[in-house]
């Protein structure tokens, strides 16, 4: 460009300067880039109204002003940069810089090279199209990220440092604002995950449910319920349904009608359901029995009810030392807990007398075990408790006495075995419903047996743990629920079912085929030709804790396999004696993995194991869900809408 024409082109942007008006008027209408080449960066901040089709009048984006320019001339936009925008203007120096580079001759390879260069150099500041493959697929991990994680929250998206983040990872990418996430992504990401869910339930024959309540802040009770089922392949496979939200009355008669509207809304039938795991909340009990559907308490529930229930039958004086004794236990843990100090010197102490640093644990009332785990690290770090609080007089008094100790050394006797039990059972990929009866006959026989060297203390409460579990799977309906999952398991059989009750579940379970098969149902039929499956190793494995439920059965005693001796009365009866006859599975193997290689010797036996095993022990599942909404639901959003609630804890859960 020669003087001339360059003080021509600043003449022209002064005159269009100065009449500019003063005050701006916003236009919100929107602005289209320009057509055909653009060989400078500068129009990344100017572009055309819609409106205008002959593109003639350059509106700059920043400020909406109109700038005067001749068909390819862009100085004037670069003045107009300058005088108004002098942040655009230095990157647009800068732009212009690295992409013209060196002004010597190149040859026509390197030309070439350069103008792909050059393009792909504009390109990275141009934004994606908001319908363009890229931009979706970053706002969907944005959206999994937002429900993933435990600390993030719709809000995130307006945080400078999150934006900022985002924007140096991929420049070209405007995030939309909270209202879209809210009020479109995550509808969105809801409506498809129930989608492919209601796909799944769509073949499933049987299933079982679990359930539990929990409540947001004080006054928001909420109940969640997960359906269990296994699927074609043999896959124990849990989902989570709705979290359903009580506004003021929780009651049995409101329970019931949630119950069967939520099986409504999900097209399952009522008359396929086998079982309803719960917790030891009396309206949901209260509930089960309006609808007169099965239902099964929570073991682990059941197992801490018996503790306590145990703890409540000794004598009034012993209640007052065992109250006494754990007082004390709690005093000194969250004394030395909540003090930096005492923390300290209990870390120090740990040293001196060569003990495990190991930090003191404290009781949770919504936590299994949680008080046997607070009194078992107690002994384990007595001596080094009692030389931190020796050493602080203001908490000198809380030392315990002898008396203290030996009791809680004989509840940790007695209690520490089952704790084990508690965290082995909740599994949510492996058949545990079939695990009740012999893990009872396992307390009784050797968990939980008297021995020689017990403290009374010890016997009376392994004695009233004994006594409650008796008294409350005594239920007629209970035990023939179990006896049947027993049976279909591979592993048990009859092996822990009382004897005169063997021939009595052979022939419901033999009544039981006949009425499936009677029923006309095309699942009998597919039965016997099964669906090829995955390879064995593609089966989840059971989550195993410290130890496994199974290994607690790998030296028990053969099962008494009593067949009947007339196994050609039908072929139900038939089929049913000869997979009684067979080799009894290890304990340490899946029984699923067993069905599925056995299903097509044993069609009608299979499906009435698909329909009992899928049962869980334990209402664990949905109390896991509660630990999710608890992330979900915080002090900092607990007020979001029911609807908003239900489908955050779905996706939270499912997706």
């Amino acid at each position: 460009m020669d003087i001339n024409n360059k003080a021509s082109a600043e003449s022209l942007a002064m005159f269009e300067l100065k009449r500019e008006p003063k005050e701006e008027v916003e236009d919100l209408e929107e602005l289209v880039p320009k057509r055909g080449s653009r060989s400078s960066m500068v129009w990344l901040w100017f572009g055309f109204k819609a409106s205008d089709m002959e593109q003639k009048t350059v509106i700059c984006k920043t400020c909406r002003r109109q700038i005067a320019t001749s068909d390819s001339n862009t100085s004037n936009l670069f003045y107009h940069l300058k005088t108004r925008h002098e942040e655009l203007y230095i990157e647009s120096v800068r732009l212009r810089e690295s992409i013209n580079g060196t002004s010597q001759p190149q040859s026509n390879g390197t030309k070439k090279t350069d103008q792909r260069a050059r393009k792909e150099s504009l390109t990275k500041f141009i934004p994606y199209d908001e319908q363009s493959r890229r931009h979706r697929e970053i706002t969907d991990a944005i959206c999994d990220f937002i429900i993933s994680e435990d600390t993030a929250f719709a809000c995130t998206v307006e945080k400078k440092g999150f934006r900022a983040l985002i924007k140096t990872l991929d420049p070209r990418y405007n995030m939309p604002d909270r209202k879209h996430f809210s009020d479109v992504q995550l509808p969105r990401l809801y409506k498809e995950c129930r989608a492919k869910v209601t796909e799944e339930l769509r073949n499933v024959e049987y299933f079982a449910l679990t359930t539990a309540l929990w409540t947001c802040g004080v006054t928001r009770p909420y109940m969640t319920l997960t359906v269990h089922f296994i699927n074609n392949d043999w896959l124990l496979t849990s989902r989570c349904l709705q979290t359903v939200y009580f506004p003021e009355d929780h009651s049995e008669v409101m329970m019931t009608t949630v119950l069967r509207e939520v099986l409504e809304s999900w097209e399952l039938r009522e008359e396929m359901l086998i079982c309803v795991t719960t917790d030891n909340a009396t309206n949901s009990n209260s509930a089960l029995q309006l609808d007169e559907w099965n239902r099964l308490q929570c073991f682990g529930h059941r197992l801490q009810l018996a503790i306590e229930s145990s703890l409540k039958t000794l004598s009034p004086q012993t209640q007052t030392d065992v109250q006494r004794a754990v007082e004390v236990c709690k005093q000194v843990t969250g004394t030395i807990s909540n003090s930096f100090k005492r923390r300290c010197d209990l870390a120090k102490a740990q040293v001196d007398l060569d003990l495990p640093i190991h930090q003191l644990k404290s009781e949770s009332p919504t936590r299994w075990g949680s008080r046997q785990q607070m009194i078992s690290r107690f002994i384990e770090q007595e001596k080094a408790v009692k030389q931190v609080l020796r050493e602080d007089s203001k908490v000198r008094h809380l030392i315990p006495t002898r008396q203290d100790m030996k009791i809680l050394e004989s509840v940790n006797k007695a209690l520490s075995p089952l704790m084990e039990f508690t965290d082995a059972f909740p599994g949510e990929e492996y058949v545990s419903v079939s695990y009740v009866k012999p893990v009872l006959h396992l307390f009784k026989q050797q968990i939980l047996k008297s021995q020689d060297d017990d403290s009374p203390l010890t016997r009376t409460i392994k004695e009233g743990i004994l006594n409650y579990l008796h008294d409350k799977y005594a239920d007629d309906a209970t035990e023939k629920l179990l006896d049947m999952a027993m049976l279909l398991d591979p592993r048990f059989k009859t092996a822990y079912t009382k004897a005169e009750r063997i021939d009595l579940m052979k022939t419901r379970a033999a009544t039981e085929i006949e009425l499936l098969v009677a029923g006309g149902e095309t699942a009998a039929t597919a039965a016997s030709t099964p669906a090829p499956f995955a390879d064995e190793s593609e089966l989840p494995t059971a989550k195993k804790a410290k130890k496994s439920l199974s290994s607690y059965f790998k030296k028990a005693a053969a099962p008494n396999c009593q067949s009947t001796s007339k196994p050609s009365r039908a072929a139900v009866q038939l089929e049913l004696t000869m997979y009684l006859q067979t080799a009894d599975l290890d304990p340490e193997e899946d029984p699923r993995v067993w069905w599925r290689q056995h299903e097509l010797h044993f069609p009608l036996v299979a499906k009435l194991a698909k329909k009992y095993l899928c049962i869980p022990a334990t209402s664990f599942p949905s109390q896991q869900i509660f630990g999710a909404s608890g992330n979900v639901v915080t002090w900092k959003r607990s007020w979001l809408k029911p609807e908003r609630v239900d489908q955050l804890v779905f996706l939270s859960v499912n997706l």
